[in-house]
């Protein structure tokens, strides 16, 4: 009798949840009915490819992606969040290391706001938030323009101008949000704002380094933009692993003093190390400014090449050019850590671990190490309470990512040693703070690691604009 009793009781509440799940997807239809853009839900036949992102390793299940052509739909879509109590996210170029642009039960894919109007005497843009990097070099090079942005030309441009954004001329005109005048966002009522310097001043703050996902769904961005020049040059020094201590100590000595017309990485791999910059002018100036560095580091070998701005894109993309005008995703299971280094410099104890770390990796997981050097450079000259975006005062950013290209046990493996040696790699080398754009769930203590001393401030600002946290999500702006 009492096994009846229990039998009845779980197909009761198993009848009760399954009608209540029902009515969910009838309220959420009936909610989104005014929406124009494509919706696809679990039972639409392109669900599981639509849910694929550039990251495999990781995979949620929203109950609809919303595929937005109009600014109307992504208010409608915040609105249907908000009314039903259900999560939501926003999709750009779909590059959230830890996926959260799909993490949300309702997710706002706004691909196809794409426009961008350029302002030559103005030197301004107005850009979609759905446009990814490489069709906005393309389009701004036509005109004569550039902004300072990433490499990756898939990567879109919402999530990488509001977390930071720094690339190949980083060091001459800073961070992408450093270029960003103004920005349309949809907030937490679904109210379409514009926000400036002077309109809504708190979220423009908040916005420029912690504007994924946290306070609302931006739109498009209002750019400043800059001419490019006739001619650039693309510089690679190629060195062996064995001397690569030479090189970071050029560039301590050196790299601080370059003039600003010249931004670079140092892209450390398994067997090879590599300087890969952009000088902005020809190739006889860039010989000259690089003359000393040259002589110091001492390179195994050393390519100048003079091209136009946006071939250095296609070269340091790694694309061909209509990949790169036309950018696709190509899925990988990944994991990345970031670090930043003050002062100096990593020390030559550092380095070598860093080194000595990825020499163990399994071949299953190919490794690489990026630093990006901001000493002496317009990013480091902006104070760090200027914007959400704290990490100036420093020399070096790093970025270690991982492959997992192994089965199971072997990327578990390499998962697992990727956190431990970051841990203590950051425990005994470097700066307290990491990248958020580079955002890892598996990090303690993220919330300060990200924002540092301006955290209460951007708590304030999403008490003020999302005060019952419509836009949360695991590693967001918390309300307390």
């Amino acid at each position: 009798m009492v096994l009846i009793v229990y039998i009845l009781f779980y197909l009761i509440i198993g009848c009760k949840v399954s009608s209540a799940n029902k009515l969910r997807k009838r309220d959420l239809a009936s909610c989104l009915v005014n929406v124009q853009g494509k919706k696809v839900y679990p039972s639409d036949p392109e669900y599981n490819s639509d849910i694929i992102d550039a990251n495999s390793r990781i995979m949620f299940t929203p109950s609809v992606i919303i595929h937005t052509n109009i600014v109307a739909d992504v208010q409608f879509s915040v609105s249907c969040a908000s009314t039903l109590n259900m999560s939501i996210s926003v999709r750009s170029g779909g590059h959230s290391y830890e996926k959260y642009s799909t993490a949300g039960a309702i997710v706002v894919d706004i691909t196809n706001l794409n426009q961008i109007d350029i302002d030559s005497a103005a030197k301004t843009a107005v850009i979609g938030a759905g446009n990814r990097l490489g069709p906005i070099y393309y389009a701004l090079s036509q005109a004569g323009f550039l902004i300072p942005a990433g490499t990756c030309p898939g990567v879109g441009i919402a999530g990488h101008a509001l977390g930071g954004g720094y690339g190949q001329i980083g060091r001459k005109y800073g961070l992408a949000l450093d270029s960003i005048i103004s920005m349309d966002l949809v907030d937490a009522t679904g109210r379409l704002i514009t926000v400036t310097a002077d309109e809504y001043s708190d979220l423009f703050f908040a916005l420029r380094g912690a504007g994924a996902n946290n306070y609302g769904i931006v739109t498009s961005f209002t750019f400043q933009i800059y001419p490019t020049l006739p001619k650039v040059t693309s510089i690679s020094l190629k060195y062996d692993l064995n001397k690569i201590q030479t090189l970071f100590d050029a560039t301590k000595q050196l790299g601080p003093t370059l003039p600003d017309d010249i931004s670079f990485s140092i892209v450390i791999e398994k067997s090879s190390v590599e300087f890969q910059g952009v000088y902005l002018g020809s190739q006889s100036s860039a010989t000259q400014v690089m003359s000393q560095f040259i002589s110091l580091s001492q390179p195994t070998s050393n390519q100048f090449t003079e091209e136009s701005f946006f071939d250095s894109v296609v070269r340091w993309g790694f694309q061909q050019t209509s990949d790169t005008i036309n950018p696709y995703h190509s899925p990988s299971k990944f994991k990345a850590k970031s670090f930043y280094v003050k002062s100096s410099g990593l020390s030559a104890e550092g380095v070598q671990s860093l080194v000595n770390f990825m020499k163990g990796l399994p071949t299953a997981c190919p490794t690489y190490a990026i630093f990006d050097l901001y000493a002496g450079g317009a990013a480091a000259r902006v104070e760090e309470n200027a914007t959400a975006f704290v990490h100036r005062n420093v020399f070096h950013s790093i970025e270690l990512f991982t492959t997992l290209n192994g089965d199971n046990t072997m990327n578990t493996q390499c998962y697992n040693q990727l956190n431990s040696f970051g841990e203590i790699f950051q425990s005994n080398y470097t700066d307290y703070s990491c990248y958020q754009n580079y955002i890892d769930r598996d990090l303690t203590d993220w919330q300060h690691r990200y924002y540092g001393n301006n955290l209460p401030a951007l708590i304030a600002v999403k008490k003020i604009y999302d005060p019952n946290n419509v836009f949360g999500y695991d590693q967001g702006i918390p309300l307390v």
